[in-house]
């Protein structure tokens, strides 16, 4: 989510945050790039970041709460929090040079006036703030970052500042994984209620339950094996039975939410295995083995190790041929009731009607 910004500044700011919306005492991780998008090289000597610490809903992290902070590329910059919310970044070299937008391929040369030594920045500065949670108090905080940057290579130096608002919603408003997640298939007992253990594999026959979190006003439609199911609304408890499964099976669940006027999408998935699969139609349009083996007109072969059993009927389209024993059979071989022999040979010869030897 990039954030519109109040104040001026010789660099160029955005923000994303995770999640977004910010959810009130949750984890909440931030990311600030800052790059040069004007036409002339920027000097930068230092980067503050002050976040509004307390419990007041205009503040973002409790009072006394610690913040990570790391920033790329490290060879080039320093970060550490200074203080409790505030967050300094100081270039390695005395000074960093952003490189101005729109002249790339051309050569920058920034000489300061002092004769400090200049890192320069090509691709922009990452920083990265984590490991914190924000207070739990709905509102708005004002992010601000401070710079010290120069752009006449040094003579003078200025401090620009720009504010960030971030707002931060209830868990259930913001959607958080606890809000909107949990998608987990269980096994079902007798009455047919959800058990605790989830279950990623079933057995040809086994019950069991889709369970998953989202808030009553939700609306739910749930896609699998080409069927869609739903829409569902007004669940506490959203649960969908699933039974009779005959291959691995994936299922996506879509939950639609009104929110403040906008509709909110999320998506959620599992996937499940079936241990014994059952095909009713199989069409195999290539088939590339493992191997390079292949019959007699070099077309590639599917070779199964064991027994094939047809229940019903097989249909060849084509020459059937046999093992060891040899059983060649070309263009035609009819038996309404069995042959009972120890041997078959069916020897098709393009030029006379073919010849069946039974012993």
């Amino acid at each position: 989510m990039s954030t519109h910004l109040g104040g001026t500044s010789r660099l160029t700011y955005s923000l994303n945050t995770v999640p977004s919306p910010l959810a009130t005492g949750r984890p909440v991780h931030l990311d600030i790039v800052a790059s040069n998008s004007g036409v002339e090289a920027v000097l930068c000597k230092q980067i503050l970041v002050v976040i509004p610490t307390g419990g007041l809903a205009q503040d973002l992290v409790p009072a006394g709460a610690r913040v990570v902070p790391t920033a790329a590329p490290s060879e080039q910059w320093t970060i550490d929090e200074i203080e409790n919310g505030v967050i300094l970044t100081l270039p390695r070299d005395e000074t960093a040079a952003f490189t101005p937008g729109g002249r790339e391929g051309t050569p920058v040369t920034v000489r300061p006036a002092s004769g400090e030594s200049v890192s320069l920045t090509t691709h922009g500065l990452l920083l990265r703030l984590k490991d914190f949670k924000a207070n739990d108090a709905a509102g708005t905080a004002l992010l601000r970052i401070r710079e010290t940057v120069s752009v006449d290579e040094g003579v003078t130096w200025e401090t620009n500042e720009v504010t960030v608002p971030l707002a931060k919603y209830p868990p259930t408003e913001a959607l958080t994984a606890d809000t909107v997640g949990d998608l987990v298939l269980r096994e079902t007992d007798a009455d047919g209620n959800p058990g605790s253990t989830p279950v990623t594999m079933l057995r040809t026959g086994q019950k069991a339950v889709l369970t998953w979190t989202a808030p009553s006003d939700a609306t739910c439609d749930v896609y699998y094996g080409g069927e869609h199911a739903g829409p569902f609304t007004g669940q506490d408890k959203w649960r969908f039975p699933v039974a009779d499964l005959t291959r691995d099976t994936q299922f996506q669940i879509q939950v639609t939410l009104r929110r403040a006027g906008d509709t909110l999408t999320r998506y959620l998935s599992t996937t499940v295995v079936v241990e014994e699969h059952t095909v009713p139609n199989l069409i195999v349009d290539k088939i590339t083995p493992g191997g390079a083996r292949k019959n007699g007109h070099e077309h590639q072969v599917l070779t199964i190790d064991g027994a094939v059993i047809v229940e019903q009927e097989a249909h060849v389209f084509g020459t059937l041929y046999g093992g060891h024993q040899l059983l060649t059979v070309g263009d035609r071989l009819q038996a309404n009731k069995g042959i009972g022999t120890t041997k078959l040979d069916y020897i098709h010869e393009s030029t006379s009607e073919a010849t069946t030897t039974v012993e």
